[in-house]
């Protein structure tokens, strides 16, 4: 699994720079709504990474390598965790050691709250939109996960505007870990789905 982290970290090195900028841009605002963009868009990564793939056709030559079908399947998950632990993490820092000093919005529950469901919903697209990238491919897999994309980003961002106090309201009786439990939990049990996707891409 080290061998293909190194080759999507080589990927996006060459290619996926400006993006990940933008969504490290995104993670410093003082904003939560900016934070759920960058999130959300963590499976975009997925999709840079196959699309890349099968224009080197290294899709193709994968199966003959030594590596089994459940370890490729699994780096891309554990790529897209890594990534969503790293935007959370610098996402906080920022926030407890530059912005809160400086008047914004304080790190307290409701904080916590409101990333904690941010980073759930990301883990959730990741569960839906990964099995209909491995089994399908990038080509035919891109409308549903730019559709998917748009539709829960919009969602997001229209309670976001609702009020921060309302939407906190409604959720007293959740807690942070609540929604990271459910999005792990969702994204874990949708890699069965991927698996016997991708091996049936790759059989046909």
């Amino acid at each position: 699994m080290k061998g293909l982290f190194r080759k999507d970290l080589y990927v996006l090195r060459s290619i996926g720079w400006l993006f990940i900028l933008l969504d490290l841009l995104f993670t410093l605002i003082p904003d939560l709504r900016f934070f759920a963009f960058a999130a959300f868009y963590t499976v975009m990564l997925a999709l840079v990474l196959m699309q890349t793939d099968e224009q080197c056709k290294f899709d193709t030559l994968l199966p003959m390598l030594p590596i089994s079908r459940r370890r490729v399947v699994l780096e891309r998950y554990v790529f897209g965790w890594v990534y969503i632990a790293v935007l959370s993490v610098l996402a906080l820092a920022a926030q407890a050691l530059v912005w809160s000093p400086m008047g914004h919005l304080p790190v307290d529950g409701g904080y916590l709250m409101m990333m904690s469901l941010d980073i759930c919903i990301a883990l959730v697209m990741e569960g839906l939109v990964l099995p209909i990238l491995l089994r399908y491919g990038s080509q035919k897999g891109r409308l549903i996960l730019i559709v998917s994309i748009g539709f829960v980003t919009a969602m997001s961002v229209g309670l976001m505007s609702g009020g921060y106090e309302t939407i906190l309201s409604v959720l007293t009786h959740t807690r942070a870990w609540h929604f990271l439990l459910l999005g792990a939990a969702v994204s874990a049990l949708s890699i069965p789905l991927s698996l016997a996707g991708y091996r049936k891409r790759i059989e046909q």
